[in-house]
């Protein structure tokens, strides 16, 4: 069993400089989590190096849903709703402390993109392709007992809602079960680790990096067989310092979240609602919080995490905003 704890901090380092590695994984989020899982459980001498803490990017910045499938189906993308839908299944088994069912009220008003019958059929595809158990399929509801579940939805021209299930997650924390599940499996893994520079053998393949630890500034050469880029947005960044970023590349997008106290914004029922101009966003209730996003749109300056400053959270009485970055 491996060791996951800042006091072997210099151990987990040794251990990873001391044979090759059959793979090294760059990144530790949800994604590079995953694969060091998937790897070391396969058999493969498997380490994962972050630049930052374990999660820090798009891996804590996400809606606190599971994928959110309908609105996969909205874009009409029937394979990756019943993809997602599987795929949800098996984190809902393999994680139950980290993720929950959470029934969504989908209101539809006079006038707006949804209807009772588009809602119902909508859904009902939904709970097909995406295997939704018995227990948990789409119900319709009356706009007396929509305004029930939600009291603060808008009475003027409420039809009635859909209702059904997503599941909610902690998306750090199911980050960090997963590389601990890793590294009890054998896995290396330590943050605050950046990769400076590649390795290559005399045919110009990668066959190791060289790191810095960014709490001391020392440098650490590892090698091992195959090296994966699981950057998440930064994925191009390391590209670049690979001199391999050509052809194809990512088109980022930025998604906007802004977070209210419970005080300010008393949400009582997680709720999907359209807007003026088409985009669909989640309002989620969550440990005193409400959550309201996300909104994806292109992406074109240098990646950071902005804030809004004092004033305009104060303006429309917002607690934090915080900037994900997804990659399509």
């Amino acid at each position: 069993m491996g060791k996951f704890s800042s006091v072997h901090r210099n151990e987990i380092m040794e251990e990873m400089k001391r044979k090759e590695l059959d793979l090294l994984v760059i990144g530790g989020g949800i994604t590079g989590s995953g694969i060091a899982l998937d790897a070391v459980t396969r058999g493969l001498k498997t380490a994962v190096l972050e630049m930052q803490d374990f999660a820090a990017g798009t891996s804590s910045r996400s809606t606190k849903l599971v994928h959110g499938g309908l609105r996969y189906l909205k874009q009409f993308e029937i394979r990756m709703v019943t993809e997602v839908g599987k795929e949800r299944a098996i984190v809902y088994e393999n994680g139950p402390h980290v993720t929950t069912p959470e029934w969504m009220l989908l209101p539809f008003h006079e006038g707006g993109t949804f209807g009772p019958f588009t809602t119902n059929i909508g859904l009902r595809v939904y709970d097909y392709l995406a295997g939704v158990k018995r227990g948990e399929r789409r119900k319709m509801l009356s706009p007396k007992k929509a305004l029930q579940l939600e009291p603060l939805l808008k009475k003027d021209g409420l039809k009635g809602a859909g209702y059904y299930v997503e599941y909610k997650t902690d998306d750090a924390r199911l980050t960090i079960e997963v590389i601990k599940k890793a590294v009890e499996e054998g896995a290396h893994a330590i943050n605050y680790v950046k990769v400076i520079s590649f390795i290559y053998d005399d045919h110009g393949k990668v066959i190791g990096v060289k790191a810095e630890d960014q709490t001391n500034g020392e440098i650490h050469i590892i090698y091992a067989k195959k090296v994966i880029n699981a950057c998440g947005p930064w994925v191009d960044k390391l590209r670049e310092l690979d001199g391999s970023k050509h052809g194809k590349h990512l088109h980022l997008t930025k998604g906007v979240h802004l977070v209210f106290s419970q005080e300010r914004f008393p949400l009582q029922q997680a709720v999907y609602f359209d807007t003026l101009d088409g985009r669909m966003v989640f309002a989620i209730p969550r440990d005193g919080k409400t959550y309201v996003g996300t909104t994806d749109t292109t992406y074109k300056g240098e990646i950071a995490h902005p804030t809004m400053t004092k004033e305009d959270r104060e303006y429309i009485g917002c607690d934090k905003l915080y900037v994900s970055f997804p990659s399509c």
